[in-house]
């Protein structure tokens, strides 16, 4: 009876707490909109429209307006939905003649690009450019509309700080120069650092990111891969995906760095990457139909993508599909009318923003949160999971070392009388705003993917006193995959491999699991929707042996350390039921700075040209990794109907290593932000959280934290390894 009058309670609370939907139409005086194709309202099309463009005829406009607009789709774009929201009327093209621009403007045209076209001319790249308005040149009509929308530039103020400002999408354009003219991607690459955000003295601004454009039938009928290359579920080129993933992580970390310069400016992240890799993975859902990545209107040319660059859609022997609504692919370059609106509401009201434009709803489900705390005190904190429409996973369970150990170290150490520095300050300055134990200044490559899932962080197994439906996390600083008396025998080094490794942690998930499920088949069906880390394991078993062992030596453990990470994968999918197992590969441990100050070679041979990085130690890691990829592929072959993931944690740091700029990082990329001095701020008598250590002024800026990552570089490879999930 306590429980139904409760419940009753939060439902009075829920009514009291529903706006009326007036109080969004109040929120902003006009809307400023910069961009491209993907947001272009009609500018390329007001002084006429060209011979060849086959965007300004039917069927564009048709589910909509029933003409061409000038709008790349079948009707209405992300900007269009958001304006209809918050009460303002469809923004008009910045170049439309006698039209009214107090309400909002658009700017945004087709072709256009974040880069002037001087900087592709310089590049080699200027016929492949067609540069209708660039980001800066958008700026510039907007500073020549001021005039016309405001008296004084004290009222131009007062209407920006009540407008919101879209700027972008920008990028597409600017990567599809060397794209379509065949560079390599690497070069590709080189064109992130340059893709720049502005301000104009607004306090809203919108930022969004690309679209995954591996996915796209314009990319995917030009660009013919070995079928590896292609992402098993989704169909998409992955490296063109990888390029677009790059871009997001730069311009968030751009955003990151504005809204620390700019407290006063609120900076939403648009994200269109994820929900257009769920209109590929989860079609249904979105009343999409499910099939290969297909163009609603267009005509069929190379594959099953129905787009032929000879007959676009627009052009003569192309043709609409009958319904644009259950397509998300509209002309096989741009969305349906039926996808931005999926991606409006997203960014109005979550989860692709960051934060949501209307942020009051969050705000709402937080405030319901502490009613449901203080009504239902009765309930207990650990009832079964309900399974979430939005997400794959309804609990997340990790097993590895100090990259993943969320709190583990702390206790483990303690229990032999052992320093933590993890538990001291400067770790967990960031994020946190105090140590927690990770070995970081804030969030862990797992925090990064639980976040996404919309999962709670990952307590740690031996430090939590809570709930462990919705996961639990195993992994502990230090842990080795190998059993602790494999390293006996290693003079000074032995009695510092606590009995901590993967099998012991397979040992305290057993003992949980009877809290969690019973009896098994309840178990299996229970671990069937969990997601399952299976490492980083082996870093700590080369840099320990590394102290009693010459290189060859320690590369010749490498198969019985792959051996074991795959039987440890092999068992909790047996045994338990695992359907979605992520392996991480290891990362460089040749540009790990401890390996650098202890380890340093009397031979300039002994580092990498390209990276200053020790060769033995990174071949070590290459040699690891692929044998663990063979590995992984075997346990797939023998379980086809699980998801066994490889997570590459080497590639994305070399890249870092290789060209730290373009990822927002110090030139001085192999030095630790917190230390105790040397040339890699790496010393072991005054380690970070030690006496005699100092800390960078932004670690934001640094790969390398105390040895172990950043949280800004552990963002950016939790985003590739979450790509990788969603394609397995």
């Amino acid at each position: 009876m306590r429980l139904s009058v409760s419940v009753a309670a939060v439902l009075v609370v829920l009514a009291a707490l529903r706006p009326p939907r007036v109080a969004v139409a109040q929120k902003y005086a006009a809307i400023f909109n910069f961009g491209d194709s993907l947001v272009d309202a009609g500018n390329l099309v007001v002084d006429g429209i060209p011979d060849y463009l086959a965007t300004a005829r039917l069927p564009y406009g048709m589910t909509y307006f029933g003409y061409p607009t000038g709008r790349c789709s079948d009707g209405r774009l992300v900007v269009d939905f958001i304006a209809q929201e918050v009460g303002l009327p469809l923004l008009p093209p910045s170049k439309a003649k006698n039209a009214t621009f107090h309400r909002g403007a658009n700017f945004a045209i087709t072709g256009a690009t974040s880069l002037d076209t001087p900087y592709f001319q310089g590049r080699g790249l200027g016929h492949t450019v067609w540069n209708s308005g660039s980001l800066h040149t958008q700026i510039k009509w907007f500073q020549d509309m001021k005039a016309s929308i405001c008296k004084s530039p004290q009222e131009c103020r007062d209407l920006f700080r009540r407008s919101l400002f879209i700027v972008g999408e920008f990028g597409g354009n600017d990567y599809n120069s060397p794209l379509f003219a065949f560079r390599p991607l690497e070069e590709v690459h080189t064109f992130v650092p340059d893709v720049k955000l502005i301000e104009e003295g607004a306090v809203e601004l919108v930022v969004p990111g690309v679209l995954p454009i591996g996915c796209f039938p314009v990319y995917l009928s030009i660009f013919r891969k070995q079928p590896e290359m292609y992402g098993r579920r989704s169909g998409c080129i992955r490296d063109l995906n990888t390029l677009s993933w790059v871009h997001n992580a730069a311009l968030q970390r751009k955003i990151a760095e504005l809204r620390l310069k700019h407290p006063g400016v609120r900076i939403m992240y648009a994200d269109y990457y994820t929900p257009a890799i769920q209109f590929v993975l989860h079609a249904e859902k979105y009343g999409f139909l499910r099939q290969t990545p297909r163009a609603c209107c267009g005509a069929p040319g190379v594959g099953e993508y129905n787009f032929n660059l000879t007959s676009k859609c627009g052009d003569p022997g192309s043709y609409a599909c009958y319904d644009p609504s259950n397509h998300w692919s509209w002309d096989g370059i741009h969305l349906t009318e039926a996808s931005y609106g999926h991606i409006a509401k997203g960014w109005l009201y979550g989860p692709f923003a960051d934060p949501p434009i209307l942020e009051t709803q969050k705000e709402r489900v937080d405030l319901l949160r502490i009613v449901l705390v203080l009504l239902l005190p009765a309930v207990s904190s650990c009832l079964p999971c309900r399974r979430r429409d939005d997400y794959d996973y309804d609990s997340i369970f990790s097993f590895g070392d100090s990259f993943a150990d969320t709190g583990n170290g702390a206790v483990v150490f303690a229990e032999h009388s052992l320093f933590s520095p993890a538990t001291k300050p400067p770790y967990g300055m960031t994020f946190f705003g105090q140590p927690t134990g990770r070995n970081s200044n804030g969030r862990l490559i797992i925090d990064f993917i639980a976040e996404k899932l919309g999962l709670p962080f990952v307590p740690p197994y031996l430090a939590h006193n809570g709930c462990f439906r919705q996961g639990a996390n195993f992994a502990v600083a230090g842990a080795t995959s190998l059993d602790a008396s494999f390293f006996s025998d290693i003079p000074g080094v032995g009695k510092f491999v606590l009995n901590t490794s993967s099998s012991v942690q397979l040992g305290w998930f057993d003992s949980l699991k009877p809290s969690l499920c019973s009896p098994a088949q309840e178990c299996k069906d229970f671990f069937h929707k969990s997601l399952f880390f299976m490492g980083e394991f082996g870093v700590n078993d080369y840099s320990f042996s590394v102290f009693g062992k010459t290189p060859l030596e320690v590369r010749s453990m490498v198969p019985d350390v792959v051996k074991t990470i795959s039987s440890a994968t092999e068992r909790i999918i047996k045994r338990d039921g695992a359907k979605a197992v992520v392996v991480p590969g290891i990362p460089p441990l040749g540009c790990m700075p401890p390996n650098l100050a202890m380890f340093p070679s009397t031979d300039p041979a002994g580092y990498e040209p390209g990276t200053g990085c020790l060769r033995q130690f990174n071949e070590i890691a290459v040699y690891h990794n692929t044998l663990l990829q063979d590995a992984i592929k075997n346990v797939q072959k023998n379980h086809p109907d699980v998801r066994v993931i490889y997570a590459d944690f080497f590639t994305p740091v070399i890249r870092i290593v290789q060209s730290p700029g373009t990822f927002g990082f110090t030139s001085d990329i192999l030095r630790c932000c917190c230390g105790g001095g040397g040339k890699y701020n790496f010393n072991m008598s005054a380690g970070c959280g030690m006496p005699g250590a100092t800390v960078c002024e932004d670690p934001s800026t640094h790969l390398f934290w105390d040895g172990h990552m950043t949280e800004a570089a552990y963002h950016f490879i939790a985003d590739g390894w979450l790509n990788s999930i969603n394609e397995s």
